[in-house]
């Protein structure tokens, strides 16, 4: 298992942030994830066998937001 926080543009309420975790928790391989408006970030749980960074971040865009990953 491996960690990732993405940081997201885009997000105007704690209503997004839940949206976004929504798209996240149904995607295989991600085990779990927490998404904060105020932090302006996901921190995702997830299996690397499964899905990549740029997979989690495409969960993410496909909701409408700008997914930035770690550098």
């Amino acid at each position: 298992m491996k960690t990732l926080v993405v940081t997201i543009e885009g997000m105007h309420c704690d209503g997004c942030a839940e949206t976004i975790k929504a798209l996240l928790d149904v995607e295989a391989g991600v085990k779990a994830s927490s998404v904060s408006f105020k932090d302006g970030s996901a921190r995702v749980l997830y299996d690397p066998a499964a899905i990549d960074e740029p997979g989690i971040a495409a969960a993410i865009e496909r909701g409408g937001y700008k997914a930035k990953l770690p550098a």
